[in-house]
């Protein structure tokens, strides 16, 4: 059963505990480490994003997967720690646990990451930009952070359909306030727990 393919597994809203917890080490490589982490990548994949961490699938672990588009395939990283930050830059960003919402966030422009692969090999790299960005984003989840606490003031907005902006959509202002009552209502709907 272990050989069967990867499958994409529900994302979890942002009003579940489990999103607000810190994630456990990732202790040993195996079979289950490894199928999570193809389960993560395609789930990511078919949402579609740029990163997905374990807690957003309801999997308590230091583990997480990025992609951005002009660094090629995922990168699966377990147990990924940022050892230097270069620079601070504000940019939107938003979460496959927030559907449609997005907000001003400052985070490092560049950084230096130590992790290990899905066979627990040693991975140190560089990021910048909107790959350093996905993967501060998703760090922070693997220590029950979302990006709600870290936008700036006054820079949260829904994503709203506009077919007559060049975007497609147009923003609306929303508060945290808001925006947790909508997601906890949403979550009661899908029968997740809050």
């Amino acid at each position: 059963m272990d050989d069967a393919p990867a499958r994409v597994r529900k994302i979890l809203l942002c009003t579940h505990p489990i999103l607000r917890k810190k994630a456990q080490t990732v202790q040993r490589a195996d079979r289950a480490l490894r199928r999570l982490l193809d389960e993560m990548v395609d789930t990511m994949q078919a949402a579609p994003g740029l990163g997905l961490a374990a807690p957003q699938v309801g999997e308590g672990l230091r583990c997480c997967v990025v992609a951005v588009p002009e660094e090629g395939g995922a990168r699966k990283l377990v147990n990924p720690r940022i050892v230097k930050r270069q620079g601070r830059v504000v940019d939107p960003e938003g979460c496959l646990s927030l559907p449609t919402l997005q907000g001003l966030v400052p985070r490092a422009r560049k950084i230096t990451v130590k992790a290990l692969d899905e066979r627990m090999r040693p991975d140190c790299f560089d990021a910048e930009g909107l790959y350093a960005r996905a993967i501060q984003h998703e760090l922070d989840h693997l220590d029950g952070i979302l990006f709600t606490d870290r936008v700036l003031d006054g820079e949260l907005a829904w994503q709203v359909p506009d077919d007559t902006d060049e975007d497609g959509y147009r923003l609306e202002p929303a508060t945290i306030e808001e925006v947790m009552e909508i997601f906890a209502r949403l979550a009661k709907e899908r029968g997740e727990e809050t």
